[in-house]
């Protein structure tokens, strides 16, 4: 619902502003696409964590239970349908399926945050998307504290919500971005051909005659 929101608010604005979608190579949307489904995938970890209460499985940074790779038990852990705190069977989840689940989150939050960082400076180099670029890096930014503030300080719940809106908000710039660009030529090189074209064959079309003309003029003289 906010990104068909989002989609709405910035086609209105075009409208009213009577601006146009900046153009941008097919690279530039397929990351957008690409890292938009990386964070999608992020937030629906992130789900899964606060569902099952697993925020607390690691409350060190950046271990996890003094390991860099603790006892965890993927099974149990990414089984989706089951009771709340219970396995498929029906007995009580054990600590490392929580684990799991927390660590995945965790691991995936680096590659997310690497791709949002990539991502960000590749908008900032399109004049028409740096507002996004900026907003992307300040909750990219947002995102990591929050996120290290629900593990190191015990799961406040003012860093919780935050940290629930800051994916929200991303959905938003991310959708936002991609609705504000669209495939096109961006090099002002073409630009610049067309105008040497046009030039070209304004020389030939007016000067060329006014030429001849002097040169028959001599010949005639």
């Amino acid at each position: 619902l906010l990104a068909l929101l989002t989609v709405q608010a910035t086609r209105y604005d075009n409208a009213v502003l009577g601006t146009e979608p900046t153009a941008v190579g097919r690279g530039l949307q397929l990351s957008l696409l690409g890292v938009g489904l990386l964070l999608a995938g992020q937030i629906a970890l992130g789900g899964w964590v606060s569902t099952n209460y697993a925020v607390l499985a690691c409350q060190d940074f950046p271990e996890c239970q003094n390991s860099w790779w603790p006892e965890m038990n993927f099974q149990q852990g990414f089984t989706l349908w089951r009771e709340l705190g219970l396995t498929a069977a029906g007995d009580a989840i054990a600590f490392s399926a929580l684990t799991a689940i927390h660590y995945v989150h965790r691991l995936a939050a680096y590659l997310v945050l690497l791709a949002l960082a990539g991502l960000a400076w590749r908008l900032h180099q399109v004049k028409g998307l740096r507002r996004q670029a900026r907003c992307l890096a300040a909750l990219a930014v947002m995102q990591l504290l929050t996120g290290l503030g629900n593990v190191l300080l015990g799961w406040p719940l003012a860093a919780a919500l935050a940290h629930t809106g800051g994916a929200a908000a991303m959905v938003m710039v991310m959708v936002w971005a991609l609705a504000s660009c669209r495939v096109g030529s961006t090099t002002p090189a073409n630009a610049n051909a067309n105008a040497n074209a046009n030039a070209a064959t304004h020389t030939h079309n007016g000067r060329q005659p006014a030429t001849l003309s002097r040169q028959r003029s001599g010949s005639i003289a």
